[in-house]
């Protein structure tokens, strides 16, 4: 039998002594460090720093949150608006800022070949794992060579993935100069879900029931808890024309960091689940529409949905606890600001392993045997490759498209080396590596 998902009652307000607590160093103390991590009272209330009554720090925490928060334009079935804080991640966002918008501090030193390729590595990964958080179960490796070699997809979990791929590099190449209307939102729907739903769901909006006569519900664990009804088809209607207009920064009564409004918009697609399916994939492309339209381009090299595909029960929560937590979205933007600090930190790691990687592969390399940059990252890439082939077509993707007589002679000289031994099948033509690349890269 299903059940709905109903968060544990925080404690009802009883007149607490604010000003007692306010003047005692440690309840403050416990207050901003549930207000850095923003933590919601299932977990305030198992915490030992946080001292006395809980039941009262409790209420000075939501105290806090209150007066700091203002309204959004986002708002339930119920008329009831989400609310947040601009001042919660002021220093983080400055930090955004100064790093992810124009060139990402670290990448001075690489080509717009490497840049390029950095790009591509970022869309396979993203694209990868947000169809993954709506069920893909395509391997990663599997997933990665499909994508490099231009294969076609052979299922609906790899059609999910070559969908959202090309709507990411469609969005990377072309829409990031667009504004958003109903009709592209449309269209994008269509494009990351053709050939994984019915074609009469595809680039429209769901009725207010399913064929069953039953509204359209969220389960994120099982087929038995249901975490949100979605809204009638005429809230929804009613509401997207207000989202674009948020969407292309119509409304200039005040300011909103570009990194919150694009977590906003995720949040807003969500609750609205204007679509019968792609929901989620159409949120966090959406979100990364935004923050290339406001020229955070650093953003190309990041993905984020690795980072939620590893916490997809949290990713959950951070929805229920915004909807059911007095309409509180800050929870929701804590949950994506922590997911994004985690994929900047693993792309400065990415670029120091990348950059003393290459330095040293290629200096050495190209000193013994003589290959051109194109060719010394191929054995790069084979050597860590987990299906260790290639193909001429995959080569030529990889390096924005060389030409087929170009790809073709890099191959052949790395044939005539003895690093790749060549396999016929068919019409197609595979290149495998041999020992010596192991040798090379131990």
């Amino acid at each position: 039998m299903e059940k709905h998902y109903k968060l544990e009652a925080p404690p009802a307000a009883f007149g607490s002594d604010m000003a007692k607590l306010v003047n005692d160093p440690l309840v403050t103390e416990a207050v901003a460090k549930a207000q850095e991590r923003y933590l919601p009272w299932p977990e305030i209330k198992h915490k030992t720093w946080v001292p006395g009554n809980k039941e009262s720090v409790w209420q000075l925490i939501k105290l806090v949150r209150q007066i700091d928060s203002e309204t959004t334009p986002i708002i339930d079935e119920r008329q009831q608006p989400y609310s947040f804080s601009p001042k919660l991640h002021a220093e983080f966002l400055h930090e955004v800022d100064l790093e992810l918008g124009g060139i990402f501090l670290g990448l001075q030193d690489f080509s717009e070949s490497d840049r390029r390729q950095i790009i591509r590595r970022n869309l396979i990964e993203e694209s990868i794992a947000s169809s993954q958080l709506e069920g893909a179960n395509t391997s990663r490796a599997v997933a990665k060579k499909m994508l490099a070699a231009g294969r076609e997809p052979r299922d609906k979990s790899e059609r999910m993935i070559v969908n959202n791929h090309e709507t990411m590099r469609w969005i990377e190449e072309e829409l990031k100069n667009e504004k958003l209307s109903i009709d592209l939102l449309l269209e994008l729907h269509r494009k990351v879900t053709q050939g994984t739903i019915d074609p009469t769901h595809q680039g429209a909006l769901r009725d207010t029931l399913d064929a069953s006569g039953n509204r359209l519900v969220v389960k994120p664990w099982d087929d038995i808890t249901i975490a949100y009804v979605a809204p009638s088809r005429e809230f929804v209607e009613q509401e997207l024309p207000k989202f674009v207009a948020f969407a292309n920064d119509e409304q200039k009564l005040r300011f909103i960091h570009p990194l919150t409004k694009a977590i906003m918009l995720h949040f807003w697609m969500g609750l609205l689940h204007p679509f019968e399916d792609g929901n989620g994939r159409l949120a966090r492309i959406l979100f990364y529409w935004y923050m290339l339209k406001r020229k955070y381009w650093a953003f190309s090299y990041l993905s984020i949905s690795e980072r939620i595909l590893k916490s997809n029960k949290q990713y959950a929560m951070a929805y229920i606890y915004s909807q059911q937590d007095g309409f509180d979205l800050n929870y929701f933007i804590q949950y994506n600001v922590e997911k994004i600090k985690l994929a900047r930190q693993a792309f400065r790691e990415y670029l120091v392993a990348k950059t003393a990687e290459s330095r040293q592969a290629s200096n050495a390399i190209k000193k013994d045997f003589s290959l051109n940059d194109r060719q010394i990252k191929l054995l790069q890439y084979l050597a860590k490759d987990e299906l260790r082939y290639t193909t001429l077509k995959e080569h030529n993707n990889l390096n924005d498209n060389i030409g087929k007589v170009t790809a073709s002679a890099d191959l052949q000289k790395l044939v005539e080396k003895g690093f790749l031994r060549k396999e016929k099948r068919g019409r197609n033509v595979f290149y495998y590596p041999t020992s010596k690349i192991e040798q090379l890269f131990g």
